[in-house]
């Protein structure tokens, strides 16, 4: 079986890549051109280098191809919207388009939690309605999978959907890696009182999950949301960090709808001052570390045989065995914020 994994370089496709490995597939994979192969080019793969507005180099990459796990995404709450939509919208449907032309089998496309919102107030599964968060990438990726509810009632399009939790573990630079940074020098601040639950999943079992959701024969048109079954609030994940790195666990707390705001105030700051970086603090982030955020996977324990391996303790102790070898004490100051 031949699978093509889209966005390979990034956190989950390179974990999707390792277990394909270590089956002892030889995966394809799509590289953007000038993008780093971060360790693909030693192993057992096969590169294709493309782009997901490439409508050319897509077909090159599907061809002969059984399954693809399309991990790639634009991420992130902040951006032009023309960037969220070329990739996360308009790639996604000419990925689906030329696949389907190709003869695949399986799509997985990786969506996210956040199609439910980035606090739900309570424990949902995947028949609570989509709702798009005010951010480019919520509101891509609500279109995202409304483009493909229609592809597969048009077209009978072989595609599953999966929503991961909040992914981190190792090489997960963009929030375990700064979260681990910030309580190491004694920054970090718990928003809200700390009780409020977070969807976490590690790593490796997102990249599990999405395997077997391209393999379960029935999981076609279907959509199944992956996180830890075990509850976790923010309090226990970030104690749980300083723990493992041997530091103080973060003390000052700072209000959650204060937090909010002051997340919407940054945001409005920054357009009006025409920056293209994001602000220090968005809605997005807030809502995610300090609202209540659980969600039930029964659907994927029962249809795809789901069930989460690794539990907080390991995860954060994994996560942090990484973070020591990749941000040795003199260079903390580059972990990106």
């Amino acid at each position: 079986m031949t699978t093509l994994v889209t966005g390979a370089t990034g956190l989950l496709g390179s974990h999707v890549t390792d277990l394909l490995l270590a089956r002892g597939e030889r995966p394809r994979v799509l590289v953007r051109p000038g993008d780093s192969l971060n360790g693909l080019a030693d192993a057992f793969v096969e590169v294709c280098w493309g782009d997901m507005a490439d409508r050319a180099s897509l077909e090159v990459a599907v061809r002969g191809v059984d399954r693809v796990v399309h991990c790639a995404a634009r991420t992130g709450p902040w951006g032009l919207e023309a960037e969220y939509e070329s990739t996360n919208v308009r790639g996604l449907e000419m990925l689906v388009a030329v696949a389907l032309a190709a003869g695949v089998r399986r799509i997985v496309h990786v969506s996210s939690i956040t199609v439910h919102g980035n606090d739900v107030r309570g424990a949902i599964d995947e028949t609570a309605p989509l709702r798009a968060d005010p951010n480019p990438y919520s509101r891509s990726k609500v279109a995202g999978e409304r483009l493909l509810e229609g592809m597969i009632r048009e077209f009978n399009a072989p595609v599953t959907i999966v929503r991961p939790g909040w992914i981190y573990g190792p090489r997960d630079i963009a929030s375990f890696g700064r979260f681990a940074a910030l309580i190491q020098r004694g920054q970090m601040i718990v928003i809200g009182s700390g009780r409020n639950h977070i969807p976490l999943i590690y790593v490796s079992d997102a990249a599990r999950g999405i395997l077997l959701a391209s393999e379960a024969t029935h999981a076609g048109g279907r959509s199944y949301l992956l996180v830890n079954d075990e509850p976790v609030t923010q309090s226990e994940y970030l104690n749980a960090i300083a723990a493992e790195l041997g530091a103080p666990p973060p003390r000052r707390h700072i209000p959650y709808r204060l937090t909010v705001t002051l997340g919407a105030a940054a945001e409005i700051g920054t357009r009006l001052a025409r920056r293209r970086q994001p602000p220090p603090l968005t809605r997005f982030g807030v809502q995610l570390l300090g609202g209540e955020n659980r969600f039930i996977i029964s659907r994927a324990k029962h249809e795809l045989g789901f069930s989460p391996e690794v539990n907080l303790a390991e995860g954060v102790k994994r996560g942090v065995e990484w973070f020591r070898l990749a941000h040795k004490p003199a260079g903390l100051q580059t972990v990106p914020t």
